[in-house]
């Protein structure tokens, strides 16, 4: 079946389920994309805050010497 073919289809639908379809192919089209960019079955390495325990020091510092400033 061609866009020909679907369009009239398409156009006859309620717009509720018009909606459903355009999320339906935006959502297939951002898997493609994804899929494509991020192959799958691999690790990656992705950083967390947590344990940073210097980061927070330094934070609490200049937290610290904000609040003493007039």
């Amino acid at each position: 079946m061609t866009l020909v073919d679907l369009l009239p289809e398409v156009r006859a639908l309620p717009n509720d389920d018009k909606l459903k379809l355009i999320q339906l192919l935006a959502a297939d089209l951002a898997m493609e994309e994804t899929a494509s960019a991020i192959p799958q079955g691999r690790t990656y390495p992705v950083w967390t805050p947590l344990e940073a325990f210097e980061a927070a020091t330094v934070l609490q510092k200049l937290l610290e010497d904000e609040r003493g400033k007039p």
